[in-house]
């Protein structure tokens, strides 16, 4: 029997597919694509402005998808692992063709397409977890404190009837799980 994906993980359609996939079968990787390739032809298409480059680009990034098939660590949904996949291959493009300068893909903004906020919403997603279930109560209402009610190290100290560097403490604490599982979490999604 299949272990089963947790809730906040991958979908039941999607957790098949990659079992599937993952034995070399054709017919998933031909569903994955027939499902998605018109999508990200058309994004493609939207950034690039060149129907044959739009194309290609979605070529290769399948052509990618299943050679590493057997390596893949989807933990969250295939559309936003492949919608990553096809943006970052999509700003590399634009790099080698010299469409845009460096300093201006540095600086492009989070794109608000329907792949984007999948991808967002699985890293949202992945970090409250993170903070209910991996941070003590404590350091947790600490976090809380700082980053929602926008309360100083000082005002949470003298609230919580603590030291400054206590506080600093457990914040620096919450911030470095943090910042690794954002790590982890993009590794995934950007592989």
């Amino acid at each position: 029997m299949n272990p089963l994906p947790l809730v906040y993980e991958l979908s039941w359609e999607d957790f098949d597919l990659i079992s599937r996939l993952k034995n070399n079968d054709n017919s998933a990787f031909s569903e994955i694509y027939f499902k998605h390739w018109e999508q990200f032809y058309d994004f493609c298409l939207g950034f690039l402005k060149d129907d044959d480059l739009a194309k290609d680009v979605v070529h290769d990034v399948f052509l990618d998808f299943w050679k590493i098939r057997h390596k893949l660590a989807i933990r969250y949904s295939i559309k936003a692992y492949l919608s990553v996949c096809i943006k970052n291959k999509c700003i590399f493009v634009m790099k080698e063709r010299k469409k845009v300068e460096m300093t201006n893909i540095e600086n492009l903004e989070i794109m608000t397409s329907e792949y984007d906020q999948l991808a967002i919403k699985d890293i949202e997603q992945q970090l409250n977890y993170v903070l209910k279930n991996k941070i003590n109560h404590k350091s947790r209402t600490i976090f809380e404190l700082n980053r929602y009610e926008d309360l100083s190290y000082k005002e949470i100290a003298s609230r919580m009837n603590l030291s400054v560097k206590s506080v600093e403490y457990h914040m620096s604490k919450v911030l470095t799980l943090l910042r690794k599982s954002i790590l982890v979490i993009t590794s995934i999604l950007f592989f």
